[in-house]
C-alpha cells in the first residue's frame, strides 16, 4: 500500500496531460512542403528551432493500402499514385468539359501515368469497371494527394469534345468533386453561450476564419463529434451526476437523443449511469456509445462494458448488453466490426454480435490505483487491420514497456514488436498506413523522464524528438499522409516531420486540443481554465488567432470536406 500513494499524483498528472490533446487528421496536399528553416516568421506566436535529436533513419511511410472502396485501383509498390481526398469524378480528359466516366470514392487510390501541366490534372489507370484504360481526375491539392509523383511524364490532353470559351488563366486547378454540398471547412467549439461553428478558409496559410455561427445554447458540453459527412455535430453534455447525448445540425436544429437517466440502472439510487465513449458510424445517421457507472455518495467510477446504438431520429438499441462488450471500443471504418478492449483481453466481433473471438489475452495491469487499464485499438482507414499496444503487467519499473500487435479482420492477432516506457496514460498512435507510430514514452524514476518518440510501425528505430523531466508532454497525432506530427508541452507546441529536426512554437499559456485540419494546417487551443484562444497553424510554424472561449476546458472538433 505504501507504494501506491506517491504514484497517485504522478498518475493524475499523466491522466490530465493525456486529456489535454486530441488529434484528428485532416486532408492532404500533393508533394510535401520543404523543410521549415531554422528561423521562421510567426503570426501571434514565436517559432524556434527544436534542439532535440533529429528523427534520423526513419523512412517515410512507403506504401499505402490499395483502393479502399468502389472505384479503387491496385497501385504498384514504390510507383507514382494518388489518393482521393474526396469522392471524385473520373473524366475522359483534364477538365470538366470532358465526358464523365464514373467516380473514385474518398480514400481510394490510382496509379499515376502522367500529368497535364496546364491544368494540373492527373492521368491515371482507370478502375476495372470503366472500359477505357486511362482516365483523368482533378489535381487540386484539396482533392487528391500525389505520392512518388515528382518525375511523372507530361501527358497529352485529348481534343476537347466541345469548344472551350477563352478565359483568363488562374493558378487554381478546376474543381470536380463528385459530391458538392457547399459546406466548407469549419471548427466547432463550445463556449459559455453554447456550441459555435467557425468557418475556415483552408486556401490561406494558416487558415483564416469567417464569422462564427451560434448553433445551439447548450453550455455544459463535455465533448463534440462532427459526423463523417460534416452535416451534424454530436455533443455529450452534462456533469458528473447526469449527462445526455444530442446532435445539432450545421443549420442549427438541435435534438437530445438520449439522457443518462433514461438508461437502465440496476445499481440503485446511490449510483448513476452516464454516457461514456461516443463515436459516429460511417453512415452519419447512427451513433455508438458505451456507459459507465459512478458512485454518487463517494469516489468511484467504472465502465459497464456495454454498447448502444442510437439513430439521429432517436431510435435506441442495446447492441451489446452489460459485460458482453468492453471497457473501450473501436469501430471499423465501414462500421461492420468492433474491437473491444478489456483489462485482460482484446476481443474482435462483428457489430451484429457474430464471429466473436478473443484475439489477445494478457495479465491484469497494475495501475497502482483502483483504475483498471484497458487498451484501445486503432483501425487503419482501409479496414484491413488494426493495431494495439498492450502494457506490461507491472509498468512501474524503469525497463517497463508495451507489446505491439497487429489485428487482422479475421484470425489471431500477431505480435509485431515492442516499445519502451510506461504507456498506461499515453496512447500509441500509428499513421494511416501503419508505417510509423508516435507516443509519449514515460520512464519511471527520480526524474520521471517523458519523451515524444517516433518509430517505425513495429517499434523499430525509435527516436526521441523531445525530452522533459517531471513535466508532461502530449503527442497529438499524425497528419493524413503521415509526414508531419504534432506534440506539446508547457508553453510550446511542436511540429515534427519524419526524417527532419522538429520545430517548436513558443506560446503564452498551456496547449490543449491540438488536431490536424489539413495535411499542412492544424488548430489548437492555448490558455488556461476559463480563458482560451483558438489558433490555426501551419507546418512552417506560423499561427493565426481565429477565436476564443471562456470555458474551463476547451472542447473542439474540426471538419474538412
Amino acid at each position: 500500500m505504501t507504494r501506491q500513494h506517491p504514484l497517485l499524483f504522478f498518475i493524475s498528472v499523466l491522466f490530465l496531460a493525456t486529456l489535454a490533446c486530441n488529434a484528428f487528421a485532416g486532408d492532404q496536399t500533393e508533394p510535401a512542403l520543404d523543410v521549415p528553416p531554422a528561423a521562421v516568421t510567426v503570426v501571434d506566436a514565436t517559432a524556434v528551432p527544436g534542439a532535440e535529436t533529429p528523427v534520423a533513419g526513419i523512412a517515410p511511410t512507403a506504401t499505402l493500402p490499395g483502393g479502399s472502396g468502389g472505384g479503387g485501383t491496385a497501385v504498384a509498390s514504390g510507383g507514382p499514385y494518388v489518393t482521393m481526398l474526396v469522392d471524385l469524378n473520373i473524366r475522359s480528359g483534364p477538365g470538366v468539359v470532358y465526358e464523365r466516366l464514373g467516380f473514385f470514392l474518398k480514400d481510394s487510390t490510382a496509379t499515376v501515368l502522367g500529368r497535364d501541366p496546364g491544368t494540373g490534372w492527373w492521368l491515371v489507370t482507370c478502375p476495372s469497371d470503366i472500359a477505357a484504360p486511362q482516365c483523368w481526375i482533378s489535381g487540386g491539392s484539396q482533392y487528391t494527394l500525389g505520392t512518388n509523383t515528382g518525375s511523372v511524364p507530361v501527358a497529352a490532353a485529348p481534343p476537347t469534345p466541345t469548344p472551350q470559351p477563352t478565359a483568363t488563366a488562374t493558378t487554381e486547378p478546376a474543381v470536380d468533386t463528385a459530391v458538392i454540398d457547399g459546406l466548407g471547412s469549419y471548427l466547432v467549439y463550445s463556449d459559455t453561450d453554447g456550441i459555435w461553428r467557425l468557418p475556415l478558409d483552408t486556401t490561406q496559410s494558416p487558415p483564416t476564419a469567417g464569422e462564427p455561427v451560434l448553433l445551439t445554447a447548450v453550455t455544459d458540453v463535455q465533448q463534440l463529434f462532427v459526423s463523417p459527412d460534416g452535416q451534424q455535430i454530436a455533443y455529450r453534455a452534462g456533469d458528473f451526476e447526469s449527462n445526455r447525448l444530442g446532435i445539432v445540425s450545421v443549420s442549427g436544429s438541435d435534438q437530445v437523443l438520449i439522457a443518462s437517466e433514461d438508461l437502465p440502472n440496476e445499481a440503485g439510487s446511490d449510483f448513476a449511469v452516464l454516457i461514456d465513449q461516443v463515436d459516429w458510424l460511417p453512415n452519419s445517421q447512427t451513433l455508438a456509445f458505451s456507459t459507465n457507472i459512478v458512485n454518487l455518495e463517494g469516489p468511484g467510477a467504472a465502465p459497464q462494458a456495454d454498447l448502444w446504438l442510437v439513430t439521429t431520429s432517436g431510435s435506441l438499441t442495446e447492441q451489446f448488453a452489460v459485460d458482453t462488450a468492453g471497457h473501450t471500443f473501436a469501430l471499423s471504418p465501414d462500421g461492420s466490426r468492433v474491437i473491444f478492449g478489456n483489462p485482460e483481453s482484446v476481443t474482435r466481433v462483428n457489430l451484429d454480435g457474430s464471429n466473436r473471438e478473443t484475439v489477445i489475452e494478457f495479465p491484469f495491469v497494475n495501475t497502482a490505483s483502483e483504475y483498471a487499464w484497458a487498451p484501445t485499438a486503432q483501425w487503419l482507414p482501409s479496414g484491413s487491420q488494426a493495431y494495439v499496444a498492450i502494457a506490461d503487467g507491472d509498468p512501474w519499473t524503469a525497463d517497463a514497456g508495451a507489446v505491439l500487435y497487429q489485428i487482422p479482420v479475421s484470425g489471431p492477432a500477431v505480435p509485431i514488436g515492442s516499445l519502451l516506457g510506461n504507456t498506461l496514460f499515453t496512447s500509441v498512435e500509428w499513421t494511416r498506413s501503419g508505417g510509423n507510430l508516435g507516443y509519449v514514452q514515460v520512464i519511471i524514476g527520480p526524474d520521471n523522464a517523458q519523451s515524444v518518440v517516433i518509430a517505425e510501425g513495429d517499434g523499430a528505430s525509435a527516436t526521441a524528438v523531445k525530452t522533459t523531466n517531471n513535466q508532461p508532454l502530449t503527442f497529438s497525432g499524425w497528419n493524413r499522409s503521415g509526414t508531419y506530427f504534432l506534440y506539446a508541452g508547457l508553453g510550446f507546441l511542436g511540429i515534427g516531420q519524419v526524417g527532419q529536426p522538429p520545430l517548436e512554437v513558443l506560446l503564452t499559456g498551456n496547449v490543449s486540443q491540438q488536431m490536424w485540419l489539413t495535411d499542412n494546417a492544424f488548430v489548437t487551443a492555448v490558455g488556461s481554465s476559463g480563458s482560451w484562444e483558438l489558433f490555426t497553424g501551419n507546418v512552417a510554424g506560423n499561427t493565426r488567432l481565429v477565436g476564443e472561449t471562456a470555458v474551463d476546458s476547451p472542447v473542439v472538433d474540426v471538419w474538412e470536406p
